[in-house]
């Protein structure tokens, strides 16, 4: 793996990691033994500002799982919703006026919390699509944490726990019983899906929200744009790689929009940049070559769909980018990765 790789591993932010652990706590696993696996301290996740990677993240919620023998531990914890499991982002989302607005703000501020992934959102219609796409290979435990996740917590804002979307969406295969995710969700629910996320009518998404507070989100948004301020001059790579996934699917960002972003001129962005031994083309490229990997062993879309989906001019470009990124062609990386994972679940 490259410097540069190691640098733009995804993160998570702690809030979420004490909130698996605390349930993990409550179902009867000891404190200790999840600490190790995710080796952490209990001083470290009472720093509300600590990121840690998700391959620590990960082994986390496989060793719940396993120990729990819950095949479906994402979905499980995913709706057990609790407003300190985003940080900063779950209070301002809990005193927004709408949904639309918590989601606005859960687009402006998603680096805070991380950037193991990026939410999307398109509207056609009556309908809102809002997806969210992986940073990387993740587990299907993740995806459905998030997904119902997003769902607990509109049950909670509108103080409608019959509250649901109009369907649910999963890239992979159904890991449990089709009837419970269906009875938790009131709506159809799709797996082998093109992406992770939910379609929703548009007139749910502008619900007053209960809890409203107008003053105390004026403050919490300050208080959030303070620390994004503070994430750009401290970890200006973090919040680039957030804000190129959240750009590609409509645009590929050119380097201003990014010095925008942080809030630097050009000029100074390319400084930063140089500090890390970087450029931002190389970022770019990078966050793309993870991002197609991740959409081929995650989706069954086409390298059509997924050219489009990383700004790539045509699929010829894709392919070609590919090549150079892993010396094969996409379909060719996807069988092997297929082959790969078959022997090892025989093995």
């Amino acid at each position: 793996m490259t410097t540069l790789d190691n640098q733009l591993i995804p993160k998570i932010a702690i809030q979420l990691v004490r909130s698996l652990i605390d349930y993990g706590e409550r179902k009867g696993i000891d404190r200790p033994d999840m600490l190790q696996v995710a080796s952490l301290s209990d001083d470290q996740l009472n720093d509300s500002r600590l990121l840690i990677d998700v391959i620590r993240y990960e082994k986390l919620l496989h060793f719940i799982a396993n120990t729990l023998a819950d095949n479906v531990l994402g979905f499980h914890h995913g709706q057990h919703h609790e407003v300190s499991r985003w940080g900063v982002l779950g209070m301002i989302a809990y005193t927004s006026q709408t949904f639309s607005a918590a989601t606005e703000a859960q687009y402006r501020f998603q680096s805070l919390s991380g950037n193991m992934g990026a939410p999307h959102q398109f509207t056609d219609g009556t309908l809102t699509t809002i997806q969210w796409v992986p940073a990387y290979n993740c587990s299907y435990h993740l995806a459905e944490q998030i997904v119902t996740g997003l769902v607990s917590l509109a049950r909670e804002l509108t103080n409608t726990p019959q509250h649901s979307p109009n369907a649910i969406y999963f890239t992979h295969s159904c890991k449990g019983s089709l009837k419970e995710y269906q009875d938790y969700f009131l709506c159809p629910v799709n797996f082998s899906a093109e992406f992770n996320g939910l379609v929703i009518e548009n007139e749910k998404l502008e619900i007053p929200l209960r809890k409203s507070d107008v003053e105390t989100n004026q403050v919490l948004t300050s208080y959030a744009n303070s620390l994004l301020l503070e994430q750009s001059s401290n970890s200006p790579l973090e919040v680039i790689k957030d804000y190129v996934m959240k750009t590609l699917p409509s645009h590929v960002p050119e380097i201003d929009e990014v010095a925008e972003c942080l809030n630097l001129s050009v000029r100074s962005t390319q400084r930063k940049l140089q500090e890390y031994g970087t450029s931002y083309s190389h970022v770019l490229d990078a966050i793309r070559k993870e991002l197609a990997l991740t959409y081929l062993l995650q989706t069954n879309n086409s390298a059509l769909y997924i050219s489009e989906r990383l700004g790539f001019s045509e699929q010829s470009a894709f392919q070609r980018a590919f090549k150079r990124w892993t010396g094969t062609t996409p379909k060719r990386y996807r069988d092997q990765q297929l082959f790969t994972d078959l022997d090892s679940s025989e093995g």
